[in-house]
């Protein structure tokens, strides 16, 4: 069920209101994601942004944009060199610290990825590294210094923001308030400290360092994602996104630098992503309420249920993580996996005809409109799922009593299909695991039909011992769902 082009809204954080997506002149949507900055594993709350983007790019692309996603990896930055030059003698050469920290980097690009593939976020089309865009900083830096919106002192660069009018439309800060003029080279700093921000900093003993115009140094944490989304999307972006914690100031910083060297705005819609807590508090080590991906797994969290349980909320609301709501999470996808095998069937012979009967195929048509309402208003994927579970029940009161027809039903698993290419925690291919059970079912159909009542009882057995429960019905078809 191929939809149309349809229209998708989302909340522009620079205007403070929801706006309809707009394809450049060449029919695409640029999207550039910020990405993580690769010294350790990412947290729970970093994959909420990330699955974020991931709904968002699935949700265009089935609404039949051309998207062209970029996301970057930050393999330069203050914490990368804190962890990755410790332990090294300070006669190491540049060509040793840069080792360090590529092998850091490395590893936990590499586990980043894992996580990416066991939720199923798509990848990039592109994935950018910032050590390999050193000379693409510079240029921008350059770019700025000709506009005389960047000055060098002592090796460093800054960004000059009295020459920037535009700056703090981002955060919506209050311009009067702003001590503009000195200058910092922290990456991240409070919103009531804002001052002209570093570009390039001068290099330092014990890290690494590139060459540039102003000496050795190395790029600010700010100019990477503006150098590396100029580079691969263009100099108009449709859209940037990432999570609330970066409007300030990284995002605001993107926006100055960008706009600046460019002479126009770089980026139509700025999206972002809200918070996540845990069990109602912020989350933090000494709390112990931190968790990786891995930390989850070995609590035997299914990385599917997570994932319906991050997408299941609206992605501007606060998100209380808990392993309660993963329970609902985990019930709510048990039904609608169950209702799409129910679907797969042929159906019971039914009860006849009765006074609450429904159009089935109108029905499925209103659910498939009012999914891509939700879908269509800023991701409102509660209101789209609540579209599914209401014909999931509607169906399964009037396949009771009425069996649908094959058209019915195959009508009805092509939107199942179309909802889950955006959510992707319904696949229709059968996994291993699934193709197990079905072979058990078949075998003990086989041994029933055999009057082989011990070794039926036996698979049953086996069955039930998988977590999977059987429900036999009267035309002699047998649903399952997991416990």
């Amino acid at each position: 069920m191929q939809s149309m082009h349809r229209p998708v809204s989302l909340f522009n954080t620079l205007t403070r209101g929801v706006e309809l997506v707009r394809p450049g002149p060449d029919g695409q949507v640029r999207v550039y994601n910020c990405g993580p900055t690769v010294y350790n594993f990412v947290h729970i709350g970093n994959l909420r942004t990330f699955l974020f983007q991931d709904l968002l790019r699935r949700t265009l692309a089935a609404a039949g944009h051309e998207v062209r996603f970029c996301m970057n990896l930050t393999d330069v930055e203050d914490k990368i060199i804190r962890d990755s030059q410790k332990g090294l003698p300070e006669s190491a050469t540049n060509t040793e610290r840069h080792g360090a920290m590529k092998a850091l980097t490395e590893r936990f690009t590499d586990f980043f990825l894992e996580d990416l593939d066991a939720l199923r976020v798509g990848r990039p089309d592109v994935m950018p590294k910032a050590t390999d865009h050193i000379p693409h900083m510079i240029a921008l830096i350059r770019k700025l210094e000709a506009k005389g919106l960047a000055y060098a002192r002592e090796g460093s660069v800054y960004c000059r923001i009295a020459g920037l009018p535009q700056y703090g439309c981002l955060a919506h800060l209050d311009r009067e308030g702003m001590r503009i003029g000195s200058s910092v080279d922290a990456d991240e700093y409070e919103r009531d400290a804002v001052t002209d921000f570093v570009l390039w900093k001068a290099g330092k003993p014990g890290e690494p360092t590139w060459e540039s115009p102003w000496g050795p140094g190395r790029p600010g944490w700010h100019i990477e994602c503006s150098a590396m989304g100029i580079e691969h999307l263009g100099e108009r972006v449709e859209i940037h996104t990432g999570g609330v914690d970066l409007i300030f100031p990284h995002h605001e910083n993107e926006i100055a630098q960008s706009d600046g060297a460019l002479g126009h705005a770089w980026v139509s819609q700025w999206v972002h992503g809200e918070f996540l807590m845990v069990e109602g508090e912020k989350m933090s080590k000494s709390l112990g309420n931190f968790f990786t991906l891995r930390d989850l797994r070995e609590k035997g969290v299914d990385p599917i249920a997570f994932r319906y349980a991050i997408q299941s909320n609206h992605y501007r609301k606060l998100y209380n993580f808990s392993f309660e709501g993963l329970k609902g999470a985990e019930n709510a996808l048990k039904r609608i996996r169950a209702f799409r095998r129910r679907m797969e069937g042929e159906g019971a012979a039914g009860g006849g005809e009765w006074k609450e009967a429904i159009e089935p195929l109108p029905r499925i048509v209103a659910a498939r409109e009012a999914f891509w309402s939700a879908m269509g208003d800023d991701l409102n994927t509660p209101e789209a799922l609540a579209a599914i579970f209401t014909l999931i029940s509607d169906l399964n009161a009037q396949d009771d009593r009425i069996a649908l027809t094959r058209e019915e039903r195959d009508t009805t698993l092509a939107f199942l299909d179309e909802a889950d290419t955006i959510f992707a925690a319904w696949p229709h291919e059968a996994d291993t695991a699934d193709a197990e059970v079905d072979a058990l079912i078949e075998a003990r159909r086989s041994a029933k039909a055999a009057k082989q009542w011990t070794e039926a009882d036996r698979l049953r057995d086996q069955i039930k011992a998988m977590g999977i429960v059987l429900e036999d019905r009267k035309d002699g078809t047998t649903v399952w769902h997991r416990s």
